[in-house]
């Protein structure tokens, strides 16, 4: 005769589930740029393009935060990369392969020995891969779980990319009257793509924050802007003594 199933045959149904491992198949992104993905990270075995003023910046910060002290990365054809600052952006260095440029007949073949062996590839304005070439390293890439990131937004990439990045610059803070230093950088950061990302969105960050990485944009009520001298948002004038020492002190480029 068949018997009910207890409260214990349910528990042990609970224990040998299987386990859902969805966010194992995403690596993290910053949190300043969290709400640009609908699955809270990155896709493994997507391809993501940055572009703009700024795109650079952008993709170093992202690197920081997905290869973290466990992962690798790889770079190719980015021997003007600015190392230090993907340092300062939260990258650890010791965890970075930097690759020279291969010729055309050899890239492919690169690309396709560096995701076997490291989380994120990054491409830099290196030579067009064909179609075909770009069909089967995408193919190997969801299969090693890894991503590719392009420096060049995709143009030398025949396939449509996962996600682009596209990075708009806004003023920077701390500039007083005359005076004062660089402290951040607010930018407006556009995300469009395809499937899960095919719905446009878009957030605030801060590219450099106060403490030089990437932060959330948080304005601030009733702030004046620094071409006006508000105080609250600028240093106290650097010393006159301090001038007087450094003659290139307080001498800033502003783009």
């Amino acid at each position: 005769m068949a018997t009910g199933r207890t409260s214990a045959d349910h528990e042990m149904d609970r224990r040998l589930a299987p386990v859902n491992l969805a966010n194992q198949d995403l690596l993290p992104v910053p949190e300043a740029v969290t709400s640009l993905f609908p699955a809270g990270g990155l896709q493994r075995g997507w391809s993501v393009g940055f572009e703009g003023p700024g795109g650079w910046s952008l993709a170093l910060a992202m690197l920081g935060e997905a290869v973290g002290g466990q992962g690798w990365t790889a770079c190719i054809g980015l021997e003007e990369l600015g190392l230090v600052a993907g340092g300062e952006l939260g990258l650890q260095l010791d965890r970075v392969i930097m690759v020279e440029t291969p010729g055309p007949d050899h890239l492919s073949a690169v690309i396709a020995a560096l995701v076997e062996v490291v989380d994120v590839v990054c491409v830099g304005p290196t030579p067009a891969v064909g179609m075909r070439d770009a069909r089967r390293l995408m193919a190997r890439a969801r299969e090693q779980d890894a991503v590719l990131f392009h420096f060049d937004g995709g143009r030398s990439w025949p396939q449509a990319l996962d996600v682009t990045l596209r990075v708009e610059p806004g003023p920077w803070t701390g500039i007083g009257t005359g005076f004062g230093y660089l402290q951040s950088r607010s930018a407006s950061v556009a995300a469009t793509g395809r499937r899960s990302m095919a719905k446009p969105r878009r957030c605030d960050v801060l590219l450099p924050g106060p403490n030089g990485r990437l932060a959330v944009a948080v304005p601030i009520e009733g702030t004046a802007s620094p071409a006006e001298g508000d105080a609250r948002q600028v240093p106290e004038p650097m010393p006159v003594g301090l001038r007087a020492q450094d003659p290139v002190a307080g001498l800033l480029e502003v783009s």
